[in-house]
């Protein structure tokens, strides 16, 4: 008996498009809430940026990449001198809005508005992830040791001191160590550091990519579709929504565009002009070396990256690349950052022979697009998290499962409204 294609499929109540942690954690709520839903995924698991990230589910990271902080930095920034953040100048003028909304967000007003959005995802990260890893056969992934921010001088931990102000206010839990403690705490470090600030509430995962395969297959044994298809086109026909790829079309009576850095392309056609840019990121493993375990994920803020114990080996991330999806690899921060690794801790060899690249969505503000879309029935956003979408992607989730039902969301989503825009 042949089986059927998906353009013979009957109409679901939800479309998704996007197969990566926000995508995975909208489908499971949806059918938490007794929907029908098809999720499209095109299947390249290494290229989502929830296979490559740092592994934290963090309580901490409510500050977007702009702030205060950015007018002192931007020549480094404009030179390319900063490991943190990389500009592709070729193709810059393709993102003059979300350049112009970046530096208008570049004060304190914005940036205590975004920390009060975003401890509102933050704080509930943690628990809506044990809502799904606790019904899989991956939640001995998930670990709660803690998050450690390190400083290399008195000066640099100063300089933080107003964030550590906002985190307080939010109630954020955290620690300063310094001295023989901090060894103490994490034995593997090699480089001296002024001080330490751990996060005992940010949680990490030991193989992101697996987690996320993990939901996937717990969503598809609750009644879940998952179609392994590039969708084109999103559009709304009469009452439902269809989603052509090629040699087919998918039929929902409902739509969620979870596509991350791929977002843009779909709002644009259906008349959004969202000031959207692509922060790829770039991760390498390096085996272990002799002596004692990295326990935690630590972030170095003096050389901007971190390093995460995985499965694979010691991952190292790098900084942010404003670059266009399809520009090619540019190893200059992750070399930078294995530089700078190799001084932290003891590492070997390169587990691949090649940096893996990975692309997020980013919004100038730092907060993701999450809800109704304004201008059309029936479509719910869920992109833009940046680096943040590993953490935030299960609540994300809930909330879209809750509108979909046609029931309001847990807490104000406001902030993360389309209409902002």
């Amino acid at each position: 008996m042949p089986i059927p294609s998906p353009t013979a499929a009957p109409i679901a109540d939800v479309l998704i498009v996007g197969g990566g942690i926000v995508g995975v954690s909208c489908a499971l709520s949806a059918r938490e809430r007794g929907l029908s839903v098809v999720l499209c995924d095109p299947g390249e698991a290494r290229r989502r940026a929830s296979y490559g990230n740092a592994g934290c589910i963090s309580r901490s990271s409510l500050f977007p990449m702009s702030g205060p902080g950015l007018w002192k930095n931007l020549p480094n920034y404009l030179l390319n001198r900063d490991p943190g953040l990389r500009l592709d100048y070729a193709k810059l003028p393709r993102i003059a809005p979300w350049v112009a909304g970046f530096l208008r967000a570049a004060n304190m007003k914005a940036l205590r508005h975004a920390a009060t959005a975003l401890d509102r995802l933050m704080s509930r990260a943690f628990d809506a992830h044990m809502h799904l890893a606790e019904r899989t056969d991956a939640a001995g992934l998930i670990k709660r040791e803690g998050m450690l921010r390190l400083y290399r001088s008195e000066a640099a931990f100063g300089s933080a001191a107003h964030e550590r102000g906002i985190l307080a206010e939010h109630d954020v839990k955290f620690e300063v160590i310094e001295g023989a403690a901090l060894h103490e705490l994490e034995p593997a470090l090699k480089r001296p550091f002024a001080k330490g600030v751990l996060y005992p509430e940010t949680g990490s995962v030991s193989d992101p990519g697996a987690l996320v395969e993990a939901y996937r297959k717990l969503f598809v044994d609750q009644g879940g579709r998952i179609e392994s298809v590039s969708v084109d086109t999103l559009r709304p026909q009469g009452d439902v929504w269809v989603g052509s790829f090629a040699g087919g079309e998918l039929r929902a009576r409902q739509a969620v565009l979870a596509a991350g850095g791929w977002a843009h392309g779909f709002t644009q056609a259906l008349g959004y002009r969202f000031p959207l840019a692509v922060e790829r990121g770039y991760h390498i493993h390096l085996v272990p070396g002799e002596g004692p375990g990295l326990r935690r994920p630590i972030h170095d803020s003096g050389g901007y990256h971190m390093l995460a114990p995985m499965r694979q080996g010691v991952r190292v991330t790098s900084g942010v690349e404003l670059a266009p999806l399809s520009a090619p690899p540019n190893p200059t921060q992750i070399d930078a950052a294995v530089r700078e690794a190799r001084g932290t801790l003891a590492l070997g060899a390169p587990v691949e022979n090649e940096p893996w690249l990975g692309s997020r969505p980013s919004t100038p503000d730092g907060l993701p697009v999450i809800g109704a879309a304004p201008r059309h029935r029936g479509l719910f956003f869920a992109f833009g998290h940046g680096h943040i979408g590993l953490s935030n992607g299960p609540i994300t989730g809930q909330v879209i499962g809750d509108l979909l039902a046609g029931r309001a969301a847990a807490f104000d989503i406001a902030p993360f409204s389309a209409e902002r825009f």
